[in-house]
């Protein structure tokens, strides 16, 4: 037996290549895209027919609550509708007290970031480097939220 030697020039080898796995790729692609026929639907109904109204959950309007810090109080205020927090604050924040305690204020924008933009109180992520401070503050939200809900 005689060994054959093959000689391939390397233009057709990397295009019989490319040939190959775009002919992989289109079976793939139509293989998948054939199985989504409107005979058998897999995917829900369009936004646009479903109307979607959330149950409420809190009564509208403005909460506050009291913060204590130190010898101040501070009013917390939770602004509402009947399923969404609209925003939060600290309504008399004074220069001193921001001082004290500088942490105060950075970390309820945090958390009035994420509770206006729709995550639930529980969900809430506490930062690691304000994680006391944040964890306060989100006791007199849940205590203001509680004193809106909904029974």
């Amino acid at each position: 037996m005689q060994t054959k030697i093959l000689v391939l020039r390397k233009n057709r080898l990397l295009i019989g290549l490319l040939a190959l796995c775009a002919a992989i790729l289109a079976l793939l692609f139509f293989t998948l895209r054939g199985s989504d026929s409107p005979n058998n639907p897999k995917t829900p109904a369009s936004p646009q027919n479903v109307s979607y109204q959330p149950e409420a959950t809190y009564r509208a309007g403005v909460y506050t609550s009291a913060v204590a810090l130190g010898d101040s109080v501070l009013n917390l205020e939770l602004v509402l509708d009947t399923s969404h927090i609209n925003s939060v604050r600290l309504v008399n924040l004074e220069e001193s007290v921001a001082t004290m305690y500088p942490l105060i204020q950075p970390s309820l924008d945090a958390l009035a970031t994420q509770l206006v933009g729709g995550i639930e109180p529980e969900l809430v992520r506490l930062d690691d480097d304000k994680k006391y401070t944040q964890s306060l503050l989100m006791e007199v939200i849940t205590a203001t939220l509680k004193k809106a809900a909904i029974q």
